[in-house]
């Protein structure tokens, strides 16, 4: 994993506050990554895939996308 990725799993494990620019970018960590959890099987736990699960897996992407919408709404109504 790269620094980044690394930091990202460390804040997650530790269940630190992460700011509303880090849930962007874990949102847009998923979207380009999304075919590296893929092909993967469990005698082939290729590095894409230890990358993915540590930016938070599969739960991990649905609670940024979460995030990042309740935070879109709140933009619009004005209260980010």
């Amino acid at each position: 994993m790269t620094p980044v990725g690394l930091a990202r799993a460390r804040q997650l494990a530790n269940r630190q506050e992460l700011a509303p620019q880090t849930i962007d970018r874990m949102v847009s960590y998923f979207a380009r990554h999304a075919v590296d959890k893929q092909g993967s099987t469990w005698s082939t736990y290729g590095k894409g895939r230890q990358a993915w699960d540590g930016w938070g897996g599969d739960p991990g992407l649905r609670w940024a996308r979460s995030i990042a919408r309740r935070m879109d709404v709140a933009e619009k109504r004005g209260r980010r």
